[in-house]
């Protein structure tokens, strides 16, 4: 008897085919996995991208593939290649991750704006294809996003929807009475914020003081990913020329039961991401790496 696939079943095939269809060098047995040395460096471990230090560490030029393993799929990678270079001090370790990127796209408040980023998956040795794929249940991932939106908030103070639309007009609103156009997060009085539910419930993207352009994550599985308690990751991104180069950081030691702990002279498994704006790339579509090595100088 024959079954009818479904449209979801025939998606998926029809995606499987296209990724094998796809022309070298973007299929995955034409890409080699990273292999990064993270190079030991006197404390403290710099955040400027530009700093000096980092030019100790041997740059590893990592080729990016299209993901097409979790909806929203991404065909194509929009950039071909990233270049990674890793420090660590003995207490934290950190990542400067470059592209090529001929406009920077540092906002998201519009329905159709969509912001730069970059991130590393961090999974422990051994860990192959299935964990590749966002970790799992047994092996949680720990990952490090860097956002062009939040480090414009924390530069230019939050992006609101006056920097979007100049000229809106801002019309009689009950919580508040007598404020002259009011900018978040401090032209909001404490009780009119329980009227911004995302803010007054915590939401970690509905915040408007930002600390950090760095959100540390953890995942196990596509779709399951989530910010860990503690945010303690740091770094700071800057476009030039038509390049983003940006630094995250965290500390090795894990402050939270899921997060990956790291140990100098010890070897892990890592991949690489990055969005672009103008790509109107968001969540699961992104360009992505292979799971490759990462190992500490002792």
């Amino acid at each position: 008897m024959t079954r009818k696939l479904s449209r979801r079943e025939a998606l998926v095939g029809l995606a499987a085919l296209g990724t094998l269809a796809l022309p070298t060098p973007a299929r995955a047995q034409d890409v080699q996995p990273p292999e990064v040395l993270a190079v030991r460096v006197p404390s403290p471990l710099p955040v400027d991208p530009e700093a000096e230090a980092w030019r100790r560490a041997r740059a590893a030029e990592i080729r990016l593939l299209g993901q097409a393993m979790a909806y929203p799929f991404k065909m194509r990678p929009s950039v071909p290649s990233v270049r990674v270079r890793s420090l660590h001090d003995g207490e934290r370790i950190g990542f400067l991750v470059e592209w090529r990127d001929p406009r920077p796209d540092w906002r998201a408040v519009k329905a159709r704006e969509f912001k730069d980023g970059c991130g590393v998956m961090l999974l422990p040795r051994g860990a192959g294809a299935t964990e590749w794929m966002m970790g799992t249940l047994k092996t949680p991932a720990t990952m490090l996003h860097w956002r062009a939106d939040w480090q414009r908030d924390l530069e230019a103070g939050f992006q609101d929807l006056e920097t979007a639309f100049p000229n809106v007009a801002f019309d009689f609103y009950p919580p508040l009475v007598g404020v002259d156009r009011p900018k978040l997060p401090d032209g909001y009085p404490a009780d009119a914020r329980e009227w911004l539910p995302g803010w007054y419930a915590g939401n970690p993207l509905s915040q408007p003081r930002k600390t950090t352009p760095i959100e540390k994550l953890v995942a196990q599985g596509a779709g399951t990913l989530e910010q860990l308690p503690t945010q303690n990751a740091t770094g700071r991104g800057v476009w030039k020329d038509g390049r983003w180069r940006v630094v995250l950081r965290k500390p090795l030691r894990a402050a939270d039961a899921k997060e990956v702990s790291l140990v100098p002279g010890g070897t892990y498994a890592v991949a690489f991401a990055v969005w672009q704006g103008a790509h109107e790339d968001r969540g699961a579509r992104k360009s992505i790496t292979l799971l490759g090595r990462l190992r500490l100088e002792a």
